[in-house]
């Protein structure tokens, strides 16, 4: 059996009568690419949140590195390296690159006072993990959509992640980022980390997953390996 981050079985979810998510399993592989995907209110947004524990399953099954969780919350989820990555990145917008990237784990570590060399030195360390360069002393509202992603996954990073989910992480990237982007996904994936995407760029999906989890009405309609895919197949089995 390969080694998995997260495992879930049986999951079910409604809100108010109408059923989200029904007796959903899904499998994510440590260092492996796995792809999301289905149309609006197909029940991804909500699946994602069940594993980042904003929301709280009705029933089912839920592990991290092979412990059963009845509860998850957000800071649990975090504690164990699974790191979501919004739209919105949930960035500071007037704080520093630096700041952004540093402040959480200085926050955790209770210190009465904030030590800024340090600081500087936890952001450059973990851009270097990715093997980019930004301003450390910018301002992240004056930062591109791309490097405020970069930012969000050094911050990540910093935080021992083990699984990084990615919401529509090329809806606003042009094709140099998104090479960009790839690149340093595959880096990361050379380390062990795992990723999910969620995406409606087929192309893209078939370009860069290695497993693809087709959703639909709440259910998981399909999975597979990205071989086992083409792009007709994909629009028949979201549709």
């Amino acid at each position: 059996m390969a080694d998995s981050i997260i495992r879930l079985t049986n999951i079910n979810k409604s809100f108010a009568g109408v059923q989200a998510l029904q007796d959903v399993n899904l499998t994510i592989e440590r260092g492996k690419i796995h792809c999301l995907v289905g149309e609006n209110g197909c029940g991804k947004s909500t699946l994602i949140k069940i594993i980042a524990g904003v929301y709280e399953r009705d029933s089912g099954s839920l592990q991290i590195s092979g412990k059963e969780y009845a509860q998850l919350n957000p800071i649990v989820s975090i504690r164990e390296g699974i790191h979501v990555i919004y739209q919105d990145f949930s960035l500071f917008p007037n704080l520093t690159v630096a700041e952004n990237i540093a402040l959480n784990e200085e926050l955790a570590a209770n210190q009465r006072w904030v030590n800024w060399r340090k600081v500087r030195q936890i952001a450059q360390t973990a851009l270097e993990q990715i093997d980019v360069k930004l301003d450390l002393n910018a301002r992240v509202e004056q930062m591109s959509v791309a490097n405020k992603q970069l930012i969000a996954i050094a911050r990540a990073l910093r935080q021992n992640a083990q699984l990084i989910i990615m919401d529509e992480p090329t809806s606003a990237l042009t094709e140099r980022e998104i090479r960009a982007l790839i690149r340093v996904i595959k880096h990361l994936q050379g380390r062990g980390i795992a990723f999910l995407f969620v995406s409606h760029k087929l192309n893209e999906v078939l370009e860069l997953s290695e497993q693809i989890i087709v959703m639909r009405n709440g259910r998981k309609v399909s999975e597979g390996e990205r071989q086992d895919y083409d792009y007709v197949r994909l629009v028949r089995e979201m549709t």
